[in-house]
């Protein structure tokens, strides 16, 4: 039972990262942030969006490798996957299948960000 309950919350997690990595692009995009300071703002919030990846799969006591495959999972094949289903609701958060040089350096900064958290010493028993 734990290998199907790790499967169906990552995927769960995997949706609500997609989801909330488009949001704050969208919201770097409003802010009216141009070039430069857009992708440090972009990279920032990715790692952020990483760190709390880290945090939701411990607190969910998932194994540790689910924190880095639901990013890499929310970043290529969820927005694949929302861009099939002909709907206005998810072409919001659709996305192509190639990763853009912004996008694969948020992924890189976000996993190396949940790698990290998870790789800090949990409390002791």
């Amino acid at each position: 039972m734990t290998g199907a309950r790790s499967v169906v919350l990552g995927a769960i997690l995997a949706v609500l990262v997609a989801v909330a990595y488009q949001g704050v692009v969208r919201l770097v995009e409003a802010s009216g942030a141009r070039d430069q300071p857009a992708v440090i703002l972009i990279l920032l919030l990715a790692a952020f969006l990483g760190v709390l990846t880290a945090v939701g799969t411990r607190m969910l006591r998932l194994p540790g490798a689910t924190a880095p495959t639901v990013l890499v999972l929310a970043w290529t094949l969820v927005p694949v996957i929302l861009g099939a289903i002909p709907s206005e609701a998810t072409a919001m958060f659709a996305g192509d299948a190639g990763l853009s040089s912004g996008q694969a350096l948020a992924l890189a900064t976000a996993t190396v960000a949940a790698a990290v958290t998870l790789g800090v010493p949990g409390e002791r028993r």
